[in-house]
């Protein structure tokens, strides 16, 4: 099998191949943090696709192989306007696991953190509310996602819509790490299967118990609370030691950060950080529900997201140099997408 981590620039293999008689390859634009991503073209359909092909590791370990494309078709299945799209996935006859997505333009939650949290109260809230109902979509639909984290997380906007949170790599983080992750240089992965990002990762992650949707509800209080304060609520140096504080330790009110942030909201927060993952909400859905009762009853200005169909494409500007992470094409209809809090007044 060739090695497309290492093929030389130029003389990529699968540029100008057409790939199942139905992408025909036109570029490589980048790599994410499973494998490398292509620009496509869908020819029956005449619109570009994206297609992430994963690292030769792991399309050489079979049990992860199989994991994988399973995992992929039940996302295929998940619909919903705050999740990016897998339209698509399978093997090549040399045995390359690909997965075809969405083509989403905009910036990530990652580097909204990094260069204007904390955020307002109001902006932090319509983030999560959107974010979170995408996540309880995937938890009614049996998929814990595993690794959510601000790099998961995708913020579109546009001149004359609001702005749509969108939440990738659902029923596919949980079997595979990030090389050069840029919320994480040392994500962990055990046995071939994703625990998580350590920074964003649950006390059960760490332990190696048994997970349930509650585990998803720690990682969205911990992306909650980052936006809120602008710092996560433990690192360190290694991650032993950020595990040790996931497990042991309890985290600092986050109003002795910012002491703006209401009593209500903060509670929320500390609730999904739970140590027993039987304390928090147990589901994303919940999660939400208690998010968004407080909003409305401390009249944070929130309004109805409206899906776009513009087509579009995500470059993220990382240390002066694009690094493109993922992309797709399919478009997000107005009658399959939820109606969404976000924040009015203020741009993501």
């Amino acid at each position: 099998m060739t090695d497309l981590s290492t093929t030389l620039p130029g003389t990529d293999p699968l540029v100008g191949r057409t790939l199942d008689e139905k992408y025909y390859i036109e570029e490589r634009l980048g790599s994410g943090g499973m494998g490398k991503v292509y620009r496509a073209r869908h020819l029956s359909m005449d619109r570009p696709v994206a297609i992430k092909f994963l690292r030769q590791r792991f399309s050489e370990d079979e049990a992860a192989r199989l994991r994988l494309l399973q995992e992929a078709r039940t996302a295929v299945t998940l619909h919903h306007a705050n999740a990016v799209s897998v339209t698509d996935c399978g093997e090549t006859v040399e045995g390359w696991i690909y997965i075809v997505m969405e083509l989403l333009e905009g910036r990530t939650l990652r580097e909204i953190v990094s260069r204007e949290a904390p955020l307002e109260t109001a902006r932090a809230t319509s983030i999560m509310l959107q974010a979170s109902d995408a996540v309880a979509a995937a938890h009614h639909a049996g998929i814990i996602h595993r690794d959510l984290k601000p790099s998961n997380i995708l913020i579109t906007q546009s001149a004359d819509q609001p702005a749509v949170v969108k939440v990738l790599d659902f029923g596919i983080a949980k079997f595979f790490a990030g090389d050069g992750d840029d919320d994480d240089a040392n994500a962990l992965a055990q046995s071939n299967t994703v625990i998580g990002t350590p920074r964003y990762m649950s006390p059960e992650q760490h332990n190696g118990t048994e997970l349930t949707p509650a585990t998803d509800v720690y990682s969205l209080g911990v992306i909650l609370y980052e936006m809120l304060t602008g710092m996560v609520p433990f690192s360190g140096s290694t991650p032993a030691e950020i595990a040790e504080k996931h497990i042991n330790n309890t985290p600092h009110s986050p109003r002795e950060v910012v002491a703006a942030i209401p009593e209500d909201v903060e509670r929320i927060v500390l609730h999904a950080l739970e140590k027993q993952s039987s304390d928090r909400p147990p589901d994303a859905a919940e999660f939400r529900r208690e998010l968004l009762e407080t909003a409305e009853r401390l009249g944070l200005k929130l309004t109805r997201s409206r899906a776009h169909p513009t087509l579009r494409r995500c470059v993220i500007q990382v240390s002066n140099r694009p690094q493109v992470d993922w992309w797709s094409t399919s478009r997000v209809s107005a009658r399959s997408a939820r109606s969404v809090p976000v924040q009015t007044r203020s741009k993501f």
